[in-house]
C-alpha cells in the first residue's frame, strides 16, 4: 500500500511577524495588527511578546492599552501579507504540486510520491523553514506537522512548539501523542462538542479512537464518523487544490461610521461592498447563483434575508441589484451600525452564457476590472459609490484564499538532495 506524507505548515503570529520583518524597530516588542484603530477594534494578529502579556487575537484595542499601554498597534496592510505569502507559497510549489491554501498563513502540502521515507520529509520542513527565512524574512517561523493524513498533519503542527516541527509517523506514535493533549487541543474539538462526548464517556482522544463508530454517528450524524476517523487515522477528504476547492461563499461586511438610515449612503457603501465581493468572485472565475444580504442596528436587531437567483450572478451591478433589493423589503427604520453582503451557491463560471443573456455587461465589467487590476483598485467605480473612498478599506482575514503558482518545471520525485 503507498505510504502518504501529509505536510502542515503553519506561520507564527503572521500579520505581527511580517510586521515586525518589515520593521526591525518593532522585533522583541508587544505588538498588535488591528482592524481598526479605534477603542474598540479588534487585534487580529498579535507577536509572540503580546501574546505573553495576554493580548491574543479579539482582544480589544482599549483593553490591549490597559494590559501593556506600551503595546503597538498597527493598522493591518493586506497587500504586504499577500505578498509576503505569495512568496513563502512559492517555496513551497517547490516541492509538490498538491496544496491546499487552507489560509492566508497555512497550508497542506502532498508529498506523497516525492518522497519516500520519513526522514525524507524531515529534511524537506527544515529546508523549507531555513528558505522562508533566508528567501523572505528572517523574523518568521512556522510550526509544521507531518503525519499521513491531512488532520494528524495539522494536529501535529498545533501542538508542537512554535517554530519546531512534529513527526506523527505510526500509530503507536498517535496514541502516545493523543496522551499527552487534551481533547479540546484536537483540531475540531470545542468546548460544546467536548461537553457531548463527556455525555457519552469520552474523555481523552485515547477514549474517542475506542468509540463505537455507530454510537458516535447515531449522536452527532456525520459529523461523528469524521471524529472517529480522525482519531484513527483514516484519511477523509485528503489535501485539494485551488482546482478541487470552491469556497461556500464570498463576502463583505462593514462597521459603518456615520450610523444611519439613509438610503442615499447606505446604498453607496453597499454598492462598495457588492464590488468588492464581485471582484473576488470575477477573480475565482465563479458565479453565484445565491444572495445573503442584511444589516444589524445601533440598539439592536438587524435584518437579513437570503434568496436563489434565477440567473447567476456575475457582475457587481447583479450582486447590487439583488442585495439592495433584499433590504429594500425591510428597509431600516433605526440607525444602521453593520451592512454585509455575501454571495452564495458558487459555480464555476462556464464561458457560455444563457441564451437571453446579453454579454455586453460581462465584457464591460471584465474591461473594469482590467482597468482596475492595471492602474489600481476603484480607478473605475460606479457612481453609487461617490464619496465612499474611506469606507469599507481592504481587509485580509486568514481563511482568504491564496493563489497558488505550481513551479512544475521544479517539481520531480524525490528530487531533493538529501
Amino acid at each position: 500500500m503507498k505510504q502518504n506524507f501529509i505536510l502542515h505548515i503553519d506561520m507564527n503570529s503572521y500579520f505581527a511577524s511580517v510586521e515586525q520583518q518589515a520593521n526591525p524597530f518593532l522585533r522583541n516588542k508587544a505588538v498588535g495588527v488591528v482592524a481598526y484603530m479605534s477603542p474598540n477594534g479588534c487585534i487580529i494578529a498579535s507577536s509572540k511578546e503580546a501574546k505573553k502579556l495576554g493580548i491574543k487575537t479579539g482582544c480589544l484595542v482599549k483593553n490591549a492599552k490597559k494590559l501593556c499601554p506600551d503595546v503597538v498597534l498597527i493598522e493591518n496592510e493586506p497587500a504586504k501579507y499577500r505578498s509576503t505569502t505569495e512568496r513563502i507559497f512559492s517555496i513551497f510549489s517547490d516541492y509538490t504540486e498538491r496544496i491546499e491554501a487552507y489560509s492566508i498563513d497555512e497550508a497542506f502540502l502532498d508529498l506523497t510520491g516525492y518522497i519516500k521515507t520519513w526522514q525524507q520529509g524531515e529534511k524537506i520542513i527544515q529546508e523549507i523553514k531555513k528558505r522562508v527565512k533566508a528567501e523572505v524574512g528572517e523574523w518568521l517561523t512556522s510550526s509544521c506537522g507531518l503525519s499521513w493524513t491531512r488532520f494528524l498533519a495539522k494536529f501535529a503542527s498545533d501542538i508542537c512548539p512554535k517554530d519546531s516541527y512534529l513527526i506523527i509517523d505510526s500509530v503507536p506514535k498517535m496514541e502516545e501523542t493523543f496522551k499527552s493533549v487534551k481533547i479540546t487541543e484536537s483540531w475540531g474539538i470545542k468546548e460544546a462538542t467536548e461537553r457531548h462526548l463527556n455525555r457519552l464517556g469520552i474523555f481523552t482522544l485515547l477514549d474517542l479512537k475506542a468509540h463505537p463508530v455507530a454510537n458516535l454517528m447515531q449522536s452527532f450524524g456525520k459529523p461523528g464518523y469524521y471524529l472517529w476517523a480522525n482519531a484513527n487515522g483514516i484519511e477523509i477528504e485528503g489535501v485539494r487544490t485551488q482546482e478541487e476547492l470552491l469556497p461556500k461563499s464570498i463576502g463583505h461586511s462593514y462597521c459603518i461610521p456615520k450610523q444611519t438610515n439613509d438610503p442615499k449612503y447606505l446604498s453607496g457603501i453597499l454598492m462598495k461592498l457588492c464590488e468588492k465581493t464581485g471582484r473576488r468572485l470575477r477573480e475565482s472565475n465563479l458565479q453565484a447563483q445565491g444572495i445573503v444580504s442584511g444589516y444589524s442596528l445601533k440598539y439592536g436587531g438587524g435584518f437579513w434575508q437570503s434568496h436563489k437567483t434565477a440567473e447567476p450572478l456575475f457582475t457587481t451591478q447583479e450582486i447590487f441589484k439583488a442585495a439592495y433589493d433584499l433590504i429594500k423589503t425591510n428597509w431600516p427604520s433605526g440607525k444602521v451600525y453593520m451592512l454585509a453582503v455575501s454571495v452564495t451557491r458558487l459555480q464555476r463560471f462556464p464561458g457560455q452564457l444563457n441564451l437571453f443573456y446579453s454579454p455586453k455587461q460581462k465584457n464591460l465589467t471584465l474591461a473594469l476590472d482590467q482597468i482596475n487590476d492595471k492602474f489600481g483598485e476603484y480607478t473605475v467605480f460606479p457612481g453609487v459609490m461617490w464619496g465612499t473612498k474611506d469606507n469599507a478599506p481592504d481587509r485580509v482575514g486568514f481563511r482568504k484564499s491564496v493563489n497558488i503558482e505550481a513551479n512544475k518545471a521544479k517539481v520531480s520525485y524525490c528530487d531533493h538532495d538529501f
